[in-house]
This record gives C-alpha cells, structure tokens and sequence, in this order.
C-alpha cells in the first residue's frame, strides 16, 4: 500500500550500512516522463534537448558510493526498462546528449506499491530487471497490520519535529497514545506523519495530548475506531461487560446517562479493581466511573468540555457525576 514506510526502511538501511558516509539520493519513478527520467537518472549535456541549457550531473552520479532509492519502480516507462537495467549490469551510463561512459558504484533500493510479477505476465515490466533487482525483498504491511509499530513510529516523528519546529515536547501522553493505537490509519505511516506534526502546531507543553490530536482521531466514535480497541479495555473488563453496565436499569429510571465506559479504551490504565468480597454491582460501577471520571480528566488536564466529548456523555451530566463523587476538576488543570 502507499505510505507504508518504505523511504523509511530505505533510509535506516543505508544509515546502516559501509555506504552511511556517501549520500542518499531518491528518484521519484513516477513523477517523471520517460525523456525526463533518463535525465534525472544519468544526467545530459548542454543543448542534449530542448531547455538543456547547462551540463547536469544525475542522481547515479551524484550518489557515487552510496544508495539510489528508485521509488514507484513499477510506474517506470518499458523504453527506460532496458537502460536502467544496462545500468545495473554493466555499472555504467551514458548521459543524455553525450557519448561518454560514466562508470558509478551504487547501491539500488527499489520500491513499488504494484504487483510486479503480475505486470511480468501482462507484459508491462521485463523479468531481467526484476530479477536483478529483486535479490532481497521486504514486504511492507500497511499500519493497521503492525500496531506495535506505532509508538516507535510516532516518537520518531517526534524527535524529527522537535527540531525542525524548534520544541521540545518529550513525550506522547497515555491517552493520546491510545488514540492513535485505535485509529485504522488508511494513509498508513504518512498519515501518522501527519497527524503528529498537526499535535506540533497545536500543542503548547511539552507533551503531546489528545487535545492536540486532529478531529480524524480525537473526534472518533468508539464504533469508528479498529475493532482492534477492545484490547485496550481494562483487564477483565470485556467489551460485553462494558455494555451491560452502560445500560443499566437504574439509571434510566432516574433518566440519568451512564458514561459510555467503552471510552475507557481511549483513556489509558484506569486503576479499577473488582472487589471480590463485595460483588454489588452498583457499587463496583460506581467505583469504575469515579475512576474513570478521573483518569479522563487527568487527560484533558481537567477540561470539562473536551472530557465529556470524549467520555461521549453530556456535560451536565459529567458535572453532575463530578458532584456525585466529589471530583474537583480543577485539581487536574495544568
């Protein structure tokens, strides 16, 4: 899938690598036409084409010793098929407009979001130049396949933001975390790219918050996110269970809301244990939403409005549970 991360693989792998000191030089395959590729590749001479005004070194040359990352290789035209894989055979080019061989040492990165052996058996890429560059494959799963990936992944981002924006956030709170855990992230890893210099426009501490989060993922339902959510319900707590105390029958009597206690997901830890020796139910979720209650505000740093969205009840009626249990919002302000 597109987004997946594979411009970031290529470049861990050539930070990794003996070639770590020469440079890493990407090729958009697909951004060009065939005549502009062949020069963006291996370069031209002056007056080797129209608007050729000057002499142009290409992206071969100019990564000497180090990686080409080909990305969208499988968008490449048929004609620059035969030429790129002259290339990798012989170690050297020709470029545009010129009659000299330019011999260039490279490693070749490649990546492609196509079925290339499909487009082998339909005629639309050759299956030498597959094969030469086919020596280690690395297939990528889109995001929503490699969760764990995620925490990694977004702290990355922080730390590249933290210097291009000038700040100096340390951290990805529990809740926002869990936010971006339960979204199913269709852009994949570009996405949360995103998403994480979003939190950096927006975010004013040093860590970054739900509050930040853009409505994509902070404005979910609990019904929109990955199903993948109820993993992160308190233990013993089954989605099944969630339910049946959401729905229960003494609050629609007194026609008060329950808390959506599915929202949990998105709330981090909440420190709730059931009391073995006193299994009444109205006590134990009374004792679950004073919790939660608190946890939530500690989240949104006792912000009444953005609490009552995201544990998805009324705000009279949190402001009627916070008097119930004599919670002071204010003590979780920042």
């Amino acid at each position: 899938e597109s987004g997946t991360g594979k411009e970031l693989i290529a470049q861990a792998i050539h930070q990794r690598s003996p070639r770590r000191a020469a440079p890493f030089v990407k090729v958009s395959c697909a951004a060009l036409p065939e005549t502009l590729l062949e020069s963006e590749l291996f370069g031209h001479e002056r007056g080797s084409f129209t608007g050729a005004l000057a002499r142009r070194t290409g992206r071969f040359e100019m990564a000497a010793g180090g990686t080409v990352f080909l990305d969208e290789i499988g968008d490449i035209p048929a004609g620059m098929q035969v030429k790129l894989l002259r290339a990798l055979q012989e170690k050297k080019f020709t470029p545009v407009g010129s009659n000299r061989e330019v011999e260039v040492n490279v490693r070749i990165i490649a990546a492609t979001n196509r079925n290339l052996e499909e487009m082998i058996k339909k005629g639309e890429f050759r299956e030498d130049l597959f094969y030469r560059l086919n020596v280690l494959p690395i297939y990528l799963p889109p995001l929503r396949e490699r969760k764990d990936d995620i925490e990694s992944l977004a702290m990355y981002f922080v730390e590249k933001f933290n210097q291009t924006h000038r700040k100096n956030i340390k951290v990805i709170n529990a809740a926002a975390m869990s936010l971006l855990k339960g979204y199913n992230w269709p852009g994949n890893i570009r996405e949360l790219e995103n998403v994480i210099e979003h939190a950096f426009v927006i975010e004013t501490t040093n860590e970054i918050t739900p509050m930040a989060m853009p409505e994509t993922i902070a404005g979910l339902s609990v019904t929109a996110r990955n199903a993948g959510s109820a993993a992160s319900l308190p233990t013993g707590l089954t989605g099944a269970g969630m339910s049946a105390m959401s729905s229960s029958d003494d609050d629609a009597e007194d026609g008060d809301q329950d808390i959506d206690m599915s929202a949990a997901a998105s709330m981090g830890p909440i420190g709730f244990k059931l009391d073995i020796n006193k299994l009444d139910f109205q006590a134990n979720k009374e004792e679950f939403e004073r919790q939660f209650l608190i946890n939530a505000l500690k989240a949104f740093k006792g912000r009444i409005n953005q609490t009552a969205i995201h544990a998805n009840i009324p705000k009279k009626t949190l402001l009627r549970k916070l008097e119930k249990y004599g919670i002071n919002a204010r003590e979780f302000t920042a």
